[in-house]
């Protein structure tokens, strides 16, 4: 039987692990999860963000696979995931007294401050040599579980520490930070995961295996007929860039944004110089791909569910559950249910171009008739 968590907060067990952008509630995954799934199903989210969908079926003893183009997603979905054993927090305990004892003049001259572009106008002197002592250390790291949990909270606190005005606002206002605010945030951040690591509150028995990548060319290895449900938050017209909410990130983690600006459906630095035919021509043709791969990989008859939000492009809303019933027209996928909220009553926008004032969520549910 599928639990449910309906009376849980939307950051329970690893859920608040790492801030995320426009992510759904843990809540409407489960609620859907309750609707069509069983434990030991097989599930898939081929835009799984920061792994909300996977935690709700490692929960749920479902075997969970997740895509994402993202490599901070991938990251934090692997952190989010991951069995921790009593041995594992024992080593998390042992290598965070590690850090907090390390030199700070004996390693200064060791660590590689990475030089990317405008470096000191988003992080201060003293903040870039502390980056660098403690993701030097981080990367020596052997235990694969004890490593991603290590690199999560290091990408956490980066926007923390950066002069990133917030994680929702990408510009930059001065913030003073004191000498020893990396480690501090860090030593916090670590903290907090082993307290609720170590409540065993959650019982998990089941894994999530997750790809980091371009889902059309990661769903083209996977086997026909393998999933019994899908559930995700697919990009939509004019969509957010995922990417540059964690620009600063990838800077410090070694990862190149540009391919993945380029590679991201929906991108609104794309679309805003084109006309909303062209928008959504190239949107259509894109999702087209992957819904055709989805059905291959996912049992006949199977559900698949999207939670999208309506796009916008010149100031024209695009109501988006029409755009996927035109994908539909041309696929194996039928919509067989559409509940559409007003997008100003469950989120708020991450940028203010992208008024929610007009624009509904619809959570649409489709059957697989291939």
């Amino acid at each position: 039987m599928i639990k449910n968590n309906q009376d849980k907060k939307s950051t329970y067990y690893t859920h608040g692990f790492h801030p995320y952008p426009a992510k759904f509630t843990p809540q409407l995954v489960n609620k859907f999860f309750q609707r069509y799934c069983k434990v030991g199903d097989r599930i898939l989210d081929p835009f799984c963000g920061s792994g909300t969908t996977l935690v709700e079926g490692i929960i749920n003893g479902m075997e969970s696979y997740g895509i994402d183009l993202n490599p901070i997603a991938f990251i934090i979905s692997k952190a989010k995931t991951n069995l921790y054993s009593a041995n594992d927090i024992n080593i998390i305990k042992d290598i965070l007294n590690e850090i907090n004892q390390i030199n700070y003049q004996d390693n200064i001259n060791k660590a590689v401050i990475p030089n990317f572009k405008n470096r000191d106008h988003w992080f201060q002197e003293n903040v870039s040599k502390e980056l660098s002592i403690l993701k030097n250390f981080i990367k020596n790291i052997d235990e694969s579980n004890v490593k991603d949990l290590f690199l999560c909270a290091f990408s956490k606190i980066i926007v923390k520490v950066s002069n990133q005005d917030s994680e929702v606002r990408y510009c930059a206002k001065k913030k003073n930070h004191l000498d020893g605010i990396v480690f501090s945030e860090f030593n916090s951040t670590i903290n907090s995961y082993i307290a609720l690591l170590s409540k065993n509150e959650i019982k998990v028995n089941s894994s999530a295996k997750i790809f980091n990548g371009d889902s059309i060319r990661i769903l083209e290895k996977l086997e026909n007929d393998f999933f019994d449900f899908i559930i995700t938050s697919p990009p939509y017209i004019n969509t957010f860039d995922y990417y540059l909410y964690h620009k600063l990130r990838m800077f410090w983690l070694d990862y190149d944004h540009i391919p993945i600006r380029k590679k991201e459906i929906g991108n609104h630095h794309r679309i805003d110089s084109q006309k909303i035919e062209i928008a959504k021509s190239e949107y259509i043709i894109s999702m087209k791909e992957i819904m055709d791969e989805l059905s291959r990989v996912s049992k006949l008859h199977s559900k698949l569910v999207m939670i999208i939000g309506d796009g916008i492009v010149n100031g024209n809303i695009i109501d988006m559950s029409l755009v996927i019933d035109d994908i539909c027209k041309v696929s194996n996928y039928k919509i067989i249910d559409i509940e559409s909220t007003k997008l100003s009553e469950t989120t708020r926008s991450f940028n203010k171009s992208f008024s929610n004032a007009n624009k509904k969520e619809h959570n649409i549910v489709l059957i697989n008739n291939k």
